[in-house]
């Protein structure tokens, strides 16, 4: 995954949007390798509420490199849901000129929405709310042989823009990654990895993000279950463009005794599978009035009212009287 090409191309969907109109907007876009035995991509994009289906009966492919291969991917641009397959089989221990030779399998979903903040009709409400992106993540992992490289990805991006100053944003992401590979033990078979940045769109440095979060619900390999949280400040009239994007990548196992890559990279042999076809599901939640713009079905899909509105912000403060005083808090759900 080239996380800064993903926000470069948001930001430029975001600009040309923009300058055409003030309204919101739902993409979709669906990738899955390999297609054929050249292992090629296939790549697709829809928008208004349209569905990309890439191969829903899960075909195999028998590649140039060696492995067979069922990758399929679905994006469901009206009700925020993405659904994906990928399998890797390398019969037999095998030389590669590079590891790029060897292949793997992969299918990804993104799921875009260009869209602005409207406020309630009581002129004495806030300005600036804190808007909460959700992505629920379910799949699993197959390990039918060896030790295949396994890996289910998660990722939250959302570039807020003044509706004054459109210069004057930042894009907050928040990612999540489960993976097994040769690495892991039988005790300790998926190890996961979380990220939240903040990063101002034109100039400073990017920094760790607070309002970026991960509630990894389980994390072994017949059941990875995650709800991936990205909170970010947002005033009213400002535009922000959303991006969902979950990917599935089953590959080849490098042997750990060929320490000499000078005559190709040796890959033994493995099978394993990356299925998040039981969903990842995008929800957006607002304080209670306040709703996003535009008439687009996934606008009305995924945006819900937030339980109880608490700005960031107060986290913040709340959690440094938690660490001075020492009070513990207990929760029911």
């Amino acid at each position: 995954m080239n996380q800064a090409k993903l926000s470069v191309i948001g930001v430029s969907v975001y600009i040309c949007s923009f300058l055409i109109s003030h309204n919101a907007l739902a993409f979709g876009n669906a990738t899955r390798s390999a297609i054929n035995a050249a292992g090629d991509a296939e790549v697709s994009t829809v928008n208004d509420g349209s569905i990309i289906d890439l191969n829903p009966n899960r075909d195999v492919v028998t590649t140039d490199a060696g492995y067979d291969s069922v990758t399929s991917i679905r994006v469901d641009t009206s009700t925020g849901v993405i659904q994906g397959y990928a399998d890797y089989n390398l019969p037999q221990n095998q030389t590669y000129p590079t590891i790029e030779e060897a292949g793997g399998s992969t299918a990804q979903g993104i799921l875009t929405l260009d869209t602005f903040l409207v406020g309630p009709a009581d002129p004495n409400a806030p300005d600036v709310v804190d808007v909460t992106v959700e992505m629920a993540i379910h799949g699993a992992f197959t390990i039918n042989n060896g030790t295949p490289t396994l890996g289910l990805y998660g990722d939250i991006s959302a570039t807020t823009f003044n509706t004054f100053l459109p210069l004057n944003g930042f894009n907050y992401q928040a990612l999540l990654g489960f993976n097994s590979t040769a690495l892991n033990t039988p005790s300790d078979p998926v190890t996961t990895t979380f990220t939240g940045v903040e990063t101002p769109l034109f100039g400073g440095d990017s920094m760790d993000f607070a309002g970026a979060t991960a509630d990894i619900l389980s994390s072994t390999t017949d059941n990875l279950d995650a709800i991936l949280r990205l909170t970010f400040p947002l005033a009213l009239g400002d535009s922000f463009l959303l991006n969902g994007l979950v990917n599935g990548i089953a590959g080849p196992s490098p042997d750990p005794g060929d320490l000499d890559m000078s005559d190709g990279v040796s890959m033994l042999a493995a099978a394993g599978t990356v299925d998040f076809s039981n969903t990842a599901e995008l929800r957006i939640l607002l304080p209670e009035g306040y709703t996003l713009g535009g008439t687009d079905p996934l606008v009305n899909n995924i945006v819900h009212t937030s339980v109880v509105p608490v700005p960031a912000s107060i986290w913040l403060m709340l959690s440094g009287i938690i660490a001075l005083t020492g009070i513990k808090f207990t929760s029911k759900s």
